[in-house]
């Protein structure tokens, strides 16, 4: 079983933090549909004809797309591809875009499962993530969706952000709680090179985000996760009765992908690919029947890294037998040694089958990783 991601990289503003490729216009989305179209004609071999069991609209705003041209991407994509009866059909939103009418017209696609950005339900913090959203507008939506028959919904949250306080963290779980929706991502607000955010640090006009600030407010998530029985089954994503995002959980656990659009990576377990992060030249390769993507071949130690980053990100771990079967008896030796001091302190985890980050160490992950990857093929 593989997925299949589609980058649809329109907004009606952007976001002061993010830093995935969009632009703030519609002004060519017939292009960029048409184009989508041919591209998924041009890669209809990449994933070697296996099933779909996940399709996931993400961008960018999805939900700026209209009926006719929703429909003609599930058309192109069911007469391409074998999917899965019980796919998960994925589709990213804003709450500002999910009138009743809309949801309706959702309701009668292929989507089975909405992703909605909703960040915070503190006006202040959504002003201040420039959001076009108010939290009352949020909760509205959210129960539009749910009145309109969309049972399966994932709402986005951002904490770590300088002007809230652990009150306003708190009072954003309360509402998620409340709510009763199934599957939660949680992201620590973070600063990327040349966002808006950024540009607004360095003149002085925001304060950047802590990790001491970051860190007491993912112990409070932890401890809220504990209390409500709200499975952490990834880093930043947690679930009501294992209602886990297959797509998502695909990717950690390194199955094949195909990714559609500008900016949109593949995957096919011996190379990833990745798409020109621009409108025009990706238009313009698609047109003339040639794919605007780079390509690198994975060596073993890109191999051994991606598994150990995505390992630990995960309540699975890393399967020690894994590593034993893919990879030379030096390399184990290696992670051994490494490991230990991570062992000691506590914040790593070590079984007779797989390693796992402890809670103490889930919030230093990526760092933690880091020291176990392999720089050079051994």
């Amino acid at each position: 079983m593989a997925g299949l991601y589609l980058h649809i990289p329109f907004c009606k503003q952007k976001c002061h933090y993010c830093n995935f490729y969009s632009l703030a216009s519609v002004k060519f989305k017939p292009q960029l549909i048409e184009a989508l179209l041919q591209e998924i004609e041009l890669q209809k071999d990449y994933l070697q004809g296996e099933n779909l069991d996940s399709i996931y609209f993400g961008g960018g705003t999805p939900s700026l797309l209209n009926e006719k041209e929703l429909n003609s991407i599930f058309e192109k994509i069911y007469k391409t591809f074998s999917v899965g009866k019980k796919a998960e059909i994925t589709f990213e939103a804003n709450t500002d875009d999910l009138s009743k009418d809309y949801l309706q017209m959702l309701g009668k696609t292929a989507v089975n499962r909405l992703s909605i950005g909703v960040q915070s339900f503190n006006d202040k913090e959504l002003f201040y993530l420039n959001r076009l959203h108010t939290g009352k507008e949020a909760k509205s939506a959210l129960k539009r969706a749910q009145d309109t028959g969309f049972s399966s919904i994932s709402l986005d949250l951002i904490y770590g952000i300088p002007i809230a306080t652990i009150a306003s963290w708190q009072e954003n779980l309360r509402q998620f709680k409340a709510l009763q929706i199934e599957h939660l991502s949680a992201y620590n607000l973070t600063r990327e090179e040349n966002t808006a955010y950024d540009i607004l640090i360095k003149k002085g006009k925001y304060a950047p985000p802590t990790d001491v600030q970051g860190e007491e407010h993912f112990k409070f998530l932890l401890a809220f996760a504990k209390e409500n029985n709200l499975e952490q089954y990834e880093i930043s994503n947690f679930a009501f009765n294992q209602k886990y995002a297959l797509h998502n959980t695909n990717y950690w656990r390194r199955k094949k992908y195909l990714g559609i659009g500008p900016s949109a990576h593949s995957f096919n377990l011996l190379s990833r690919s990745w798409n020109i992060a621009q409108l025009k030249p990706y238009t313009d390769s698609i047109n003339k029947g040639l794919l605007p993507s780079e390509t690198e071949i994975l060596s073993k130690s890109d191999e051994w890294n991606e598994i150990i980053m995505t390992g630990l990100r995960t309540k699975w771990g890393v399967e020690i037998n894994y590593l034993k079967q893919h990879f030379d008896k030096i390399w184990l030796e290696n992670l051994n040694q490494q490991t230990q001091k991570y062992i000691e302190s506590g914040q790593l985890l070590k079984s007779e089958t797989h390693y796992r980050l402890s809670e103490k160490g889930l919030f230093f992950a990526d760092g933690i990783a880091a020291d176990f990857f392999q720089v050079k093929e051994l």
